[in-house]
């Protein structure tokens, strides 16, 4: 079965490479693999590799090495992996050999100037010796997905995780100094300081981590997290599906293949040519003119169809939903939406109803369904939200006139309270019952837990 795999792996194209060591029982023990293409994206971009781990359950582990680095642009995610390797363990002459083969692969690994790995990569001195010339420094997106994991398993309160992650977010797409020092400052006011130290809350301050990172605008940040997102999180789940490394390295060559193949044969290697940049950049100004058009008229939907403080409310999730690396998944019933920070669901038909709090709290479109609108290219329908919040003839927009500041503050209160009375006095039983809980906990969060209000 083993020299089958081989054999299979070899007939890809006319210049695949493969290596690879048995077991007392012939069966795969560690392998290397790599592409045409793979090697001919790696003569392009040598500068920077960035190498991923990820482990299957059987305890072996894929490194998948990928080019990287400043205006580093190339059609689809995929096409920025150059070798998948599998040692037959992680000890320092397993790893060794592993490297080895790929400076075997690759005659050009002198011009590699920098590793980026994760924070937890296995002997770095091995590494370091088998490229002597190369700097190992962390990669920005392990370092971000080390500290958005640890920030989840501390169990924070709702607010202070927030408020946390949105730091991360701005520190992730904006690495600039005071962000950084933002994002520290606001870990060590947050976080038990007997915690701290499991953050690695150094690693902000440290510049050579973020230097290079820094040349990315908002909107390429987003991309490069999402494209690394989709790689891993594809990879890692092709690879772990498998019983036998057999299985396993057969069916992610096989990913690797159908995702590069939905490319133009030579799409990848015009992307080189400097002629190609400005097609590249003409379709790129298209598609922003296009994304823009679209949430322009998401948010004119908003004010159309929602009363004012349910427009705010859903302006303010949707300028998460932009600034957020969002990926999605889809079947015939669900939406899977994960904004950086977590995962829900959304009902497909008719985008009514998602699993997060901000949904069910308020019956209103949150982030994540304003993403899947965002993404379709649609706008807001009235039947997506709930009646109590749909603007009505002659209905006064009370939030509005209060936050004018050449209003008299007793007219404001005068105007706030008689919306209120009427929004209660002219609804059903139970939605009274949970209007009149929103009030009691928004008056008892102003005056404090000791004093009750009186409604």
């Amino acid at each position: 079965m083993a020299l089958d795999t081989v054999k299979e792996l070899l007939s890809f194209d006319c210049g695949s490479l493969v290596a690879y060591q048995l077991d007392k029982n012939s069966q795969l023990d560690s392998i290397s693999f790599q592409t045409v293409l793979m090697r001919n994206i790696f003569v392009h971009f040598p500068d920077v590799v960035f190498i991923h781990r990820t482990h299957s359950p059987s305890g072996k582990a894929l490194y998948v090495f990928m080019v990287d680095g400043p205006f580093l642009k190339l059609p689809g995610e995929m096409t920025k992996v150059i070798h998948f390797a599998v040692p037959a363990k992680e000890t320092a002459e397993s790893l060794a050999h592993m490297y080895r083969t790929f400076k075997a692969f690759n005659p050009e690994w002198r011009k590699i100037k920098t590793f980026l790995v994760d924070p937890h990569f296995r002997l770095l001195q091995t590494l370091s010796e088998a490229f002597p010339s190369a700097e190992v420094q962390l990669s920005v997106f392990h370092v971000c997905k080390h500290l958005q994991q640890k920030i989840h398993q501390m169990s924070l309160e709702c607010i202070s995780e927030r408020l946390i992650l949105n730091a991360l977010r701005n520190t992730m797409c904006a690495a600039t100094e005071s962000n950084l020092r933002m994002m520290h400052t606001i870990l060590s006011d947050f976080v038990k300081p007997d915690l701290l130290p499991q953050l690695h809350t150094h690693w902000l301050l440290n510049d050579k981590i973020w230097a290079m990172h820094r040349w990315r605008n908002w909107m390429e940040c987003n991309q490069y997290f999402k494209d690394l997102e989709i790689i891993t999180r594809g990879l890692s789940q092709v690879f772990c599906t498998g019983l036998s490394l057999e299985t396993c390295i057969t069916s992610l060559a096989k990913h690797y293949q159908n995702c590069v193949s939905k490319r133009p044969p030579d799409a990848v290697l015009f992307s080189v040519n400097p002629l190609s940049s400005t097609t590249s950049n003409s379709k790129s100004g298209q598609d922003v003119e296009c994304n823009q058009e679209t949430e322009d008229r998401i948010r004119q939907s908003l004010r159309d169809i929602c009363t004012e403080p349910a427009a705010r409310l859903c302006l303010n999730e949707f300028a998460v939903a932009q600034k957020s690396v969002q990926l999605m998944g889809t079947n015939e019933d669900i939406v899977n939406i994960q904004i950086l920070e977590d995962t829900h669901k959304v009902q497909q038909r008719g985008l009514k109803s998602c699993t997060c709090h901000f949904r069910q709290a308020f019956q209103l479109p949150c982030r994540h369904i304003l993403a899947v609108l965002n993404s379709d290219k649609k706008v807001l329908e009235p039947e997506m939200l709930s009646k109590q919040w749909q603007k009505e003839p002659n209905v006064s927009q009370v939030l509005k006139s209060s936050w004018n500041e050449s209003l008299d503050k007793s007219l404001a209160v005068s105007f706030l309270t008689a919306e209120i009375s009427r929004l209660l006095t002219h609804c059903s039983s139970e939605e009274f019952e949970r209007r009149y809980s929103t009030l009691r906990e928004l008056a008892d969060s102003w005056i404090g837990p000791y004093v009750q209000v009186k409604l």
